[in-house]
């Protein structure tokens, strides 16, 4: 047998193979699925990180590593606690595949628009739980494109588009290190403080709940709240849990407005900053995209949405 990286570079570079009549095609979905197996286990350290960021199960993560190992005849993996490296050789092959798995997702991608219009589209949480989906609904209906929708953090969505995994990314925050992707402005959200009551707001409040550090949307704004002495005492990873907790009493939360007209706080719960605090939302793809015939129209549209 050819090893994963001959497999995978054979048939991408065969221009004259018909991707539907491959009789090796199922062979490469499997491990094409080890392979980001691979890498995602590479960038997360641990079994169950990576099981999570795939929406997969822990012991479908160590079959595929299992079944690559096996196909490669090589240990890739080593366990230290709930902890796992990748072996010299895997690094190696990690380095090889990653590029040309992204190729290769492409590829595949565009061999599916042939017969219809179809998009992957990755986007935040707090977005697409509040007001996204309607106005995103809006623009795939008025284009007649056919959506499979994925809802991550923000800074996992940027990083599975500039992977080739998703098409299109529609997300929060700032971009630190776009490299291959186009980042388009989509405009701002503003960001409240909300409580239980709005006594809470008669005096000055400095202790807040906020998103946790690491998120996209801090990191955009945290200049922004030290300028208004607000202290971020307790941190949490969800904008909707922050919401639920503050409105239940626990504190003060500072959530986006978006998200806070979704869990129907009442207009007295919820504080305007002075002056008014935003965080930047966007679209990111990659410019190859806009190869395909209506993909440029798509992204027009989406830079309406506000």
């Amino acid at each position: 047998m050819l090893p994963p990286f001959s497999i995978l570079s054979s048939i991408f570079n065969d221009e004259k193979r018909e991707w539907t009549e491959c009789n090796t095609f199922p062979i490469v979905i499997d491990m094409i699925e080890s392979l980001e197996t691979l890498l995602e286990l590479h960038k997360q350290g641990t079994m169950a990180k990576a099981s999570t960021v795939l929406r997969v199960s822990q012991s479908a993560v160590s079959k595929r590593i299992a079944a690559i190992e096996s196909y490669y005849g090589a240990k890739l993996v080593e366990k230290s606690g709930r902890n796992v490296s990748l072996t010299g050789e895997a690094l190696s092959l990690v380095e090889r595949l990653g590029p040309l798995l992204v190729e290769l997702r492409d590829a595949m991608s565009e061999r599916k628009e042939v017969t219809k219009k179809k998009i992957v589209l990755g986007v935040s949480e707090s977005i697409l739980s509040s007001w996204g989906a309607v106005k995103l609904e809006r623009v795939f209906r008025k284009l007649e494109v056919e959506v499979e929708y994925h809802s991550h953090r923000s800074p996992l969505v940027i990083e599975k588009v500039e992977a080739g995994i998703y098409d299109v990314g529609f997300c929060s925050g700032k971009i630190s290190n776009p490299r291959s992707l186009i980042s388009e402005s989509l405009g701002s959200e503003e960001l409240v403080l909300v409580a239980d009551s709005p006594k809470k707001f008669q005096a000055k409040v400095k202790d807040i709940l906020s998103i946790e550090k690491s998120s996209a949307t801090w990191k955009s704004v945290q200049n922004d709240i030290k300028k208004r002495n607000l202290n971020p005492s307790k941190e949490v990873e969800s904008f909707f849990s922050i919401g639920q907790l503050s409105i239940a009493g626990y504190g003060v939360g500072l959530i986006p407005i978006g998200v806070a007209e979704a869990l129907g706080i009442k207009k007295s719960c919820i504080h305007h900053l002075k002056p008014k605090l935003f965080r930047p939302v966007q679209v990111v793809y990659k410019k190859s995209k806009l190869e395909r015939p209506y993909f440029r129209e798509m992204i027009e549209e989406l830079k309406k949405v506000r």
